[in-house]
């Protein structure tokens, strides 16, 4: 089985903390997440923008990087190959293979839209990752529920995505018997604070909100 090290946290006295190589895998999920441009995602463009991150040289973490990329991200099917571009110089079978560059499948863009590391950009990916669920009803609902609910629809995301980082392969295709295994004790339990909250007088629910808002601060 292969082993994905997105959410792997050290083990001796690491309180919570992220390994290396799962800081390195956050950081290469959420570039190809957000980045666009096929020169900007090669594997030595890549080397650059994570260099920068972590404040090296992109010679010292290149090596790092094609091994994550060959060896568990595109075999996890997180990462795939998207295309080639012709090199500017190199050796002429490099010139005739051309180099490659990559995207994110629906596996991918589903953790990414998990991870901190791609900042503001949570809720636009995991928009992109409902439209391509193939329920129509879970789609549409996933969407009303992002809409009028943002952070909780990316807090049920996470939880799904957690849930599934030790069996990978079952992430995709999201279902709603999937998601109701998953997530039936969070939304029971938001359901019942959403039940409760409507049939409260006005002032009650004013006073609820503004002991969620005090909480929430």
């Amino acid at each position: 089985m292969i082993r994905v090290a997105v959410f792997d946290t050290l083990k001796k006295g690491g309180k919570g903390r992220l390994s290396s190589e799962a800081k390195r895998q956050r950081e290469m999920i959420a570039y190809l997440a957000i980045e666009q441009g096929p020169e900007f995602r090669t594997r030595i463009a890549i080397a650059h923008a994570l260099a920068s991150k972590f404040n090296t040289r992109w010679q010292n973490i290149y090596s790092s990087i094609f091994r994550d990329l060959d060896e568990i991200l595109i075999p996890a099917d997180i990462v795939r190959e998207k295309g080639r571009l012709p090199p500017r110089r190199g050796p002429r079978a490099l010139q005739h293979e051309g180099v490659p560059y990559y995207e994110l499948t629906q596996r991918g863009m589903l953790i990414a839209s998990c991870l901190n590391e791609v900042g503001e950009y949570n809720a636009s990916i995991l928009r992109q990752c409902i439209y391509a669920m193939e329920e129509d009803s879970l789609r549409d609902g996933m969407l009303l529920l992002l809409e009028v609910a943002p952070s909780l629809t990316l807090r049920l995301i996470r939880e799904y995505v957690m849930h599934y980082s030790l069996d990978i392969e079952s992430m995709v295709p999201v279902s709603a018997d999937k998601l109701r295994y998953v997530l039936a004790d969070s939304i029971r339990a938001e359901l019942e604070f959403v039940e409760t909250f409507m049939s409260l007088s006005k002032d009650r629910r004013s006073a609820l909100l503004n002991f969620m808002h005090v909480l929430s601060q």
